[in-house]
């Protein structure tokens, strides 16, 4: 039997031991929330990590997609554009003539310095186009000045890559608007 001191009364001492009871029983009925709210907080991260994979998943797709599609757009309008300029260069060489001056030696001097200028800022990382490097198609007349058909042959190859430029840019940004929203 348990040797209760003189001066503590039997209900004092059943109140400390309900009380130990109790905090004992706090303990663990918190561990056992805290248990089920950390499952329960690792399930729904779960959840939540599941939803932004399969999200970015779906954003990777309709990339790859735009793509796909922004690629096959612009090979067929560059397609388009070099049959364009074969077709042009063909008539050209029926109808401007070569033998006629169209440019005085200054002008196309201003010209091809001009076209200097341009090809000192690269075209790519890597360096200048090598094909800015390639010797003009029609080196003038005994003045130096340009003929009808180089001329016209200039503006077609203008025409020609302004055309590619327009293209790929339109390509990039219809890929753009489906990949960021056109932000």
């Amino acid at each position: 039997m348990i040797n209760i001191p003189s001066g503590w009364p039997a209900a004092a001492l059943g109140a400390v031991v309900v009380a130990i009871a109790g905090f004992a029983g706090g303990y663990a009925l918190r561990d056992t929330m805290a248990e089920r709210d950390e499952a329960q907080l690792r399930a729904a991260w779960s959840a939540e990590r599941e939803t932004a994979a399969r999200a970015a998943a779906q954003r990777i797709a309709a990339a790859q997609a735009a793509e796909r599609t922004a690629a096959t757009r612009l090979q067929s309008v560059q397609e388009r554009l070099h049959e364009t300029d074969a077709r042009l260069r063909q008539a050209l060489a029926r109808v401007a003539r070569a033998d006629r001056m169209c440019l005085s030696s200054d002008t196309r001097r201003v010209l091809d310095d001009a076209r200097r200028d341009a090809d000192r800022v690269p075209a790519r990382p890597a360096g200048p186009d090598p094909a800015d490097a390639a010797a003009p198609a029609d080196p003038g007349g005994p003045d130096g000045a340009a003929s009808e058909r180089a001329v016209a042959e200039w503006a077609a190859t203008a025409i020609r890559l302004y055309g590619e430029c327009r293209a790929r840019i339109d390509a990039i940004r219809q890929w753009d608007e489906v990949t960021y929203g056109g932000r």
